[in-house]
C-alpha cells in the first residue's frame, strides 16, 4: 500500500504579502538603526567637545589665559611678521589635547605664512611648518560632518570657537565674546558666569565645491549656503550677504592651524543653522554655528561642560549666551 506524500508550495498571493510584510519592518527598523547610528555620533562629537573643554581650561592653568583667536600685536614674533602671525586658538591648545607630536613640531614661535616675492608675489604657508598644518587631527572632525578636509595642504576642523553675539556688525577686534584677535581673556573677565557663556560650537566643513555652495538659491540646505565675500567692507551688513551675485567663499574649515574666522571662528548673531549666509570682509564677519546633527548644534560652555542647543532657541537666548559680560546671565536650555 503507496502513500503519496503532496507537497505545497507558496501561492502568488502568500508570496506578496510575505514581501511585504518584511519591506514593512524594514521601514520601521531603518529610521531606528539611522537614529542609534547619529545618537553615537553625536555621542562622539559631544566627546570631542568636552575634550576641547577640558584642554581650554589646561590652557588656562598654564599661561594664566585663554588663547586668543588669533594674535597680532601680541604675537611672539618682529612686528613685520605679526599679520602673517596666524595660529589659531586650537592650535595653541594642542599640547593640551594630547597632540603633543604636533604642538612640538609647528613651533608657535613662527609665523604661520611667509611672503614670497614671486614671481607673482604671493602668501604661502612657512615652509618649515607644512607637513604639520597638514596633518587631520580627529578631536577637530565631527563625526556626523561629511567632509574631513577640504585641501590636502591642511587639517580641517568643523568645531569653531566663539567671537560673540556678532552685534558690532563682525569687527574682528571688539567682540563681545571669548575670543578675537589679541583678546587672551581671564576667567575672571567671564562676569556672566561660565556656565552661562559659550566658548565653542560646530560650523560645517565646506567641500570646496563651487556647485554646492552657490549663493542663496541654496537657503534650504543649511549645509550648502555659500560664504560671502566682500573684501573691503568695515562691518557686515545683510544686504550683501543675501545678495546672489556677490562673490563666495569655498574654503569654510579648512584649516584648523589658521586663526581666521573663515575657518576656526563662528557668531551668535543668527539662530544655529541659520538659512542666512556666512558673510566675510577683510576686517569683519558674520558667521553662524552650523552642523548635521537633527535640529540643532554642540555647544561647550566656557566652564567646560558640553550641552545640545536646538535651532529654535529664542535668537535673543542664543546672542546672551555668546557675550562673556553684557550682564545677561542664561541657563543652556
Amino acid at each position: 500500500m503507496s502513500v503519496r506524500y503532496r507537497y505545497r508550495g507558496f501561492t502568488l498571493i502568500e508570496l506578496l504579502v510575505v514581501i511585504a510584510i518584511i519591506g514593512i519592518l524594514v521601514a520601521l527598523l531603518l529610521p531606528a538603526v539611522q537614529t542609534a547610528r547619529e545618537s553615537a555620533r553625536r555621542m562622539s562629537c559631544s566627546n570631542n567637545l568636552k575634550q576641547l573643554g577640558i584642554a581650554l581650561h589646561m590652557h588656562h592653568d598654564a599661561m594664566q589665559h585663554f588663547p586668543s583667536q588669533r594674535d597680532i600685536t601680541k604675537a611672539p614674533v618682529p612686528p613685520v611678521s605679526q599679520s602673517f602671525y596666524r595660529w589659531s586658538c586650537f592650535a595653541s591648545m594642542t599640547p593640551f589635547l594630547e597632540q603633543s607630536n604636533i604642538y612640538n613640531a609647528i613651533d608657535l614661535m613662527q609665523p604661520l605664512y611667509v611672503f614670497s616675492p614671486g614671481p607673482p608675489p604671493s602668501v604661502k604657508t612657512h615652509p618649515n611648518l607644512a607637513n604639520e598644518v597638514a596633518i587631520s587631527v580627529d578631536v577637530f572632525h565631527c563625526p556626523s560632518d561629511t567632509h574631513v578636509r577640504i585641501s590636502p595642504d591642511w587639517g580641517a576642523t568643523s568645531y569653531v570657537a566663539n567671537q560673540g553675539s556678532g552685534n558690532n556688525g563682525g569687527d574682528y577686534h571688539t567682540s563681545d565674546g571669548l575670543f578675537y584677535i589679541d583678546s587672551q581673556k581671564h576667567l575672571r573677565d567671564i562676569t556672566d558666569g561660565s556656565s552661562n557663556t559659550a566658548a565653542f560650537s560646530e560650523s560645517l566643513i565646506s567641500s570646496g565645491d563651487a556647485n554646492s555652495t552657490r549663493g542663496v538659491a541654496n537657503q534650504m540646505s543649511s549645509g550648502t549656503l555659500s560664504s560671502v565675500w566682500n573684501a573691503s567692507a568695515t562691518t557686515v551688513e545683510d544686504s550683501w550677504c543675501l545678495n546672489d551675485s556677490s562673490a563666495v567663499v569655498f574654503s569654510r574649515g579648512e584649516k584648523w592651524a589658521d586663526g581666521s574666522v573663515n575657518d576656526t571662528g563662528y557668531h551668535h548673531h543668527r539662530i544655529p543653522n541659520s538659512e542666512i549666509n556666512d558673510c566675510y570682509s577683510r576686517r569683519a564677519a558674520i558667521k553662524s554655528a552650523r552642523s548635521r546633527h537633527p535640529s540643532g548644534v554642540m555647544v561647550t560652555l566656557a566652564d567646560g561642560s558640553v550641552g545640545f542647543i536646538n535651532n529654535a532657541i529664542d535668537l535673543r537666548t542664543w546672542q546672551f549666551f555668546g557675550a562673556i559680560a553684557d550682564g545677561n546671565s542664561v541657563e543652556l536650555p
